[in-house]
């Protein structure tokens, strides 16, 4: 047995907890001292994105490796040469906990004037920012760039994270309150219906779950600002229209519902318990309605009931709407590649897709942690046997064959990137809180023990033990929050999603 697994501790020993803080400092540090724009003719406070830690250097063209696979065949999702106050707003979550943690004011003014200069210099002519999947501020050009949409950089596209919408207002109200009424006019396309694109192009496109969450979610934080009933009523429409196309017998719902001719269009993932659900919770606390609670633990409870396979300790990662799980199929031509058909890949490979094994299971103990709901707690627990007989984090199944190709030197157990270290820690960590069981703490320990060992370099984070670079696409912050979360012990943190 792997030695992961066999490591027996039952607290954070003091010498531990500080030398995860310390690290997770230095690695700031380095991001506050080396990792700041100095490129092109104006200089900014804005962190880079892709930074070599042999060099301390943000390239305009860094090394491929992986990034073909992880960024789905998109290059601009690396933010190459530029910065993505996005992508970092787990990085940024880590400053200011550090700053809590330490009383250091320094992480999270560095944390504010990158968020504060972003906000000031990378906003769109129509409102939005230049952040997301698809664009952001290039640091050498000193304007947004990235993708291009009907002549425009564009397009806009938010996913995933829970954002630090309270820190951005604080920041620059104007600026926030314009995004987010320019999602309400650029992304949802019907007003009565919620139904929504994930790009700002005013028209029917892809309206999937992880993108209609951000959006509901937007509208649900100006609520908790200014009691305007305008933005409930937006919020409860957009995460309305994915709740009402499910199958009212499973109350399983397509990630994708108006994509009839698609597979997303009438299948269901782990997006709608893991991001969808999160961020449904997330509206439940700025608006304090408990539909949205409500609707987040009947997402979670419906792929509980048909999505485990208890006889094989495993959760299935594709579901059709009447409860029949999808069987592995070899991988398809085009977009098929990207089903996740047959038992899911817990330690996902690409940044998005359909698969977000581990982001579900922080999600199932985020709504216990909310209500207390045994199934919740159920689920959480699930999902921790099947993480458990994974152990540890490594190269996903799905994409193994291209993985190997890109990087010949892979090792079988240890080389998985720095955001499945981050979330296993802290779902374990999370689930120590509710079970009190020293295994759950003991395994975060390990993982992160292992983190150390295979990410941490020259004072930096690694996105990939077989990569030189702190990089937001592999979504650094969330390893640096987790270790955080370790050295805080007993003193429970906000969850890391």
């Amino acid at each position: 047995m792997h030695v992961l697994l066999v490591m027996l501790v039952c607290v954070v020993p003091g010498e531990k907890a500080a030398g995860y803080q310390a690290a997770v400092r230095t690695c700031l540090d380095n991001l506050i001292e080396h990792g700041q724009d100095r490129y092109g003719p104006v200089h900014t406070p804005m962190w880079m994105s892709v930074i070599d830690v042999r060099t301390n250097e943000a390239t305009q063209q860094p090394e491929v490796y992986d990034s073909e696979i992880r960024t789905e065949g998109r290059q601009h999702r690396r933010n190459p040469g530029g910065c993505d106050v996005w992508d970092h707003q787990p990085a940024l979550r880590a400053a200011y906990a550090l700053s809590e943690l330490t009383g250091d004011k320094k992480y999270a003014a560095a944390a504010d004037a990158f968020a504060k200069s972003f906000m000031e210099r990378a906003q769109l002519p129509h409102g939005l920012l230049s952040w997301g999947s698809h664009i952001y501020y290039d640091a050498y050009t000193d304007k947004p760039a990235g993708d291009t949409m009907a002549g425009r950089v564009g397009p806009h596209e938010i996913l995933v994270a829970l954002p630090l919408w309270d820190r951005l207002w604080a920041l620059n109200p104007q600026v926030v309150r314009g995004e987010i009424e320019a999602f309400w006019e650029w992304h949802v396309v019907d007003k009565q219906t919620g139904r929504h694109n994930r790009h700002d192009d005013k028209s029917p496109g892809c309206d999937f779950a992880f993108s209609g969450g951000e959006i509901a979610c937007a509208q649900a934080f100006p609520y908790s600002k200014t009691g305007d009933a305008r933005y409930l009523e937006r919020a409860r429409t957009i995460a309305e229209y994915h709740w009402s196309a499910r199958n009212r017998e499973t109350n399983l719902a397509p990630d994708a519902p108006g994509l009839t001719d698609r597979y997303d269009g009438h299948h269901c993932f782990t997006t709608l318990p893991g991001p969808h659900a999160s961020l449904l919770l997330k509206c439940f606390e700025y608006t304090g309605d408990p539909w949205f609670k409500e609707t987040a633990l009947a997402h979670i409870k419906a792929y509980l009931k048909y999505g485990w396979d208890e006889s094989a300790g495993r959760w299935w990662g594709m579901l059709a709407l009447d409860g029949k799980p999808v069987p592995q199929e070899e991988k398809g031509p085009g977009y098929d590649a990207y089903k996740p058909t047959g038992y899911v890949d817990v330690w996902t490979t690409s940044m998005f897709s359909y698969e977000f094994p581990v982001a579900a299971a922080q999600t199932a103990l985020y709504a216990y942690d909310l209500t207390g709901d045994p199934d919740a707690l159920e689920a959480a627990r699930n999902w921790a046997r099947n993480i458990r007989a994974e152990l540890p984090p490594k190269q996903g199944r799905r994409w193994a064959d291209e993985m190997r190709a890109a990087m010949p030197d892979l090792e079988a157990d240890g080389d998985s990137n720095a955001e499945n270290y981050g979330r296993a820690i802290s779902f374990f960590l999370r689930l120590h809180y509710a079970t009190k069981d020293p295994g759950d703490l003991e395994t975060a320990i390990a993982i992160a023990d292992q983190a150390i060992a295979r990410l941490y370099e020259n004072g930096w984070f690694k996105g990939h033990p077989r990569k030189p670079f702190y990089e937001t696409a592999d979504n650094v912050g969330y390893l640096l929050y987790a270790l955080l979360e370790l050295s805080a012990y007993p003193k429970m943190l906000a969850p890391n999603l």
